[in-house]
């Protein structure tokens, strides 16, 4: 009797256990557009892969499936068992779609009332044409007699079995396939503005970077359109051979990241040996996976394949890591730009072994990561292309500056060298001259070499502002001499000097402050008439800046001319037919701002011009 009532005890035990395990039926409701499956759907593992659906439907193994099938690469058949509750009153026509393109087969098994089965197959191994709907995953269509019933569905792929199952109603399934075509047409319609852009970029500056990342985004481009099932699905394309396509640009899609990576990384240059090792071996697991796919097992060499993609993945971004804390080339930007679709791959990968649960976030994160990695890289390649554009501008700047300076050169040389000449041969033609025609002869070979001792001391003193790590040289010195020594070149009485509150000390560059007044001053002298007088006026100020002017009496400068006054080589048209190059202003204006100061310019024609030069004290340097 105890025994009897031990067992009849147990028996309930197992029973509540049992069913407290079972999975809650699904009612359809057709004002649903889908149905949540995560705990209605049980699982059992047909490790042979050849139980029929009688034997799955007497197996006692079943086991209940918290999420959606999770099971990573196996070689398993995987059977789900759904049961559904179909009322009486409501319209029965749904859809049951599993959501991988890559699926072998799925077979979609249901108990008829005879005793029968009515199966469907679907998946790339089976004909398009035996599939029950024409549609870009696998899908089965669900005509149900009122009451409870149980669908049994088996899965079985040579990539892996994790992946989500959907059941909607006929307009839920419709609404649902509008949203992922437009959600695809989005995605492809930026690969395809990114690559329209790098080829643009690619064309302009002939890249090697531009050309490799063309080809990457093409590999991902035909992977993601061939992982959508669309192409096939317009097609009418089933079969291996799909499969064995994809399979292979997926294998060649590692070789291609790290060759980009490598040429974006610059390792040829920062780890030469490293980059031998990491391109070649990639290449030769590659080509390895690829001959293993080929010739033996196409699952075996996209698994392999995607070992490399995780191995590779991992190291070319702790490479970046290790380049961008030592500051070396661009590794921040790759870090920025392949973080997303890497992070977005690495999910997908350890989701794919079964270690991540399949859900929206697992689903979709390298389709998110993706999209931000292209938005990413195409700001980044308008940053390389506008970089680039303002490099060749200023070369183009470069090369025409320099024409202009050779013909500057030759017509501003050849006046003072020809009187040079013409003098040098006089004097040797007339020794028995007067001393006083001589004595001319001599004041014009030293005009002459004064001229030119000028236009050099110009060049030279910016060519030092323009390669000089350091332009200027500050240290303290008594302003007054430098406006002394500046002023010393023309006659006495022709500049008046006008002093107020000059600090007796200053800290600037004498050198450079001495080019700044003496040009400012012979540019005045040679546009005033020789009877006029240059004031040369430099006021202290309470900050300890000194406020700078030098005003004339010439002719003026037109107003069209003045903001283009200060350019390298202009010159306006008073200046046509008279000594000068075009550099002194322009160099004026550069030492004025190298000393954090400020040049501005007013001028009336016919009544003359004023230029105010406000100089800060500056800072003499630490050491």
């Amino acid at each position: 009797m105890w025994k009897q009532c031990c067992a009849a005890l147990a028996t309930l035990l197992l029973s509540a256990v049992a069913l407290a395990q079972a999975a809650e039926p699904v009612q359809l409701d057709a004002q649903r557009d889908g149905f949540a499956l995560a705990g209605h759907l049980e699982w059992l593992e047909d490790a042979s892969a050849r139980m029929t659906p009688a034997e799955v439907q007497a197996a006692p193994d079943w086991a209940l499936l918290p999420g959606m099938p999770n099971a990573g690469f196996t070689r398993s058949a995987i059977w789900i068992r759904l049961t559904v509750v179909q009322p009486a009153d409501s319209e029965n026509d749904w859809r049951l779609s599993i959501d991988d393109t890559l699926l072998n087969e799925a077979q979609l098994h249901t108990p008829g009332s005879d005793g029968r089965w009515e199966s469907q197959r679907a998946g790339h191994a089976v004909l398009r044409t035996e599939w029950p709907l024409d549609s870009r995953v696998p899908t089965f269509r669900l005509r149900l007699q009122p009451g409870q019933q149980t669908l049994y569905l088996r899965l079985q792929s040579q990539h892996t079995l994790s992946h989500p199952i959907r059941l909607h109603s006929i307009n839920g399934y419709m609404r649902q396939n509008g949203l992922e075509a437009l959600s695809f047409g989005a995605y492809f319609g930026i690969f395809a503005v990114v690559i329209v852009l790098q080829l643009a970029f690619w064309l302009v500056g002939r890249e090697a970077l531009s050309s490799w990342y063309l080809l990457y985004t093409s590999v991902l481009l035909t992977v993601t359109l061939l992982r959508s099932g669309y192409p096939q699905m317009g097609l009418g394309w089933s079969g291996p051979s799909s499969m064995q396509l994809l399979m292979m640009i997926s294998i060649l899609a590692p070789m291609a990241i790290v060759r980009l990576s490598a040429v974006w990384l610059q390792l040829h240059q920062h780890l030469p040996r490293f980059n031998v090792l990491y391109q070649s071996s990639t290449y030769i697991m590659g080509l390895l996976a690829g001959a293993v796919a080929l010739a033996r097992d196409p699952a075996l060499g996209l698994q392999i394949s995607q070992a490399i993609n995780f191995l590779m993945v991992l190291i070319s971004m702790g490479v970046a890591l290790w380049l961008w804390r030592r500051k070396l080339g661009e590794s921040g930007y790759y870090l920025l730009v392949f973080g997303a679709i890497d992070t977005g791959i690495l999910v997908r990968l350890i989701r794919n072994l079964g270690a991540l649960p399949v859900n929206f976030f697992t689903d979709y994160a390298i389709y998110l990561g993706t999209v931000v990695h292209l938005i990413l890289m195409s700001l980044y390649s308008i940053r390389r292309y506008n970089k680039l554009r303002a490099a060749l501008e200023g070369e183009r700047r470069a090369r025409e500056e320099q024409k202009d300076f050779v013909s500057m050169v030759s017509h501003e040389f050849r006046t003072p060298l020809a009187i040079i000449n013409t003098s040098i041969q006089q004097l040797a033609a007339n020794l028995d001259a007067p001393a006083e025609k001589s004595l001319q002869r001599a004041q014009n070979i030293r005009n002459a070499i004064q001229r030119m001792d000028l236009l050099l001391d110009d060049y030279l003193s910016l060519d030092r502002l323009d390669s000089a790590q350091q332009a200027l040289q500050l240290r303290t010195c008594d302003f007054y001499e430098v406006i002394e020594d500046a002023a010393s070149d023309w006659p006495l009485g022709r500049v008046r000097i006008l002093l107020d509150r000059l600090p007796p000390h200053f800290v600037c560059d004498p050198d450079l402050m001495r080019i700044v007044l003496r040009n400012l001053l012979a540019n005045a002298v040679r546009h005033s008439p020789a009877s006029s007088v240059i004031e040369l006026d430099v006021a202290g100020q309470d900050d300890g800046s000194l406020r700078i002017r030098v005003q004339d009496q010439g002719e003026g400068i037109p107003a069209e001319e003045l903001p283009r006054l200060f350019q390298r080589y202009f010159r306006g048209r008073a200046s046509q037919g008279k000594p000068g190059a075009g550099l002194g202003l322009h160099l004026v204006q550069r030492i004025v701002q190298l000393h954090g100061g400020a040049i501005t310019v007013q001028s009336t024609v016919g009544q003359g011009t004023s230029f105010v030069i406000t100089l800060p004290a500056g800072q003499l340097p630490n050491g």
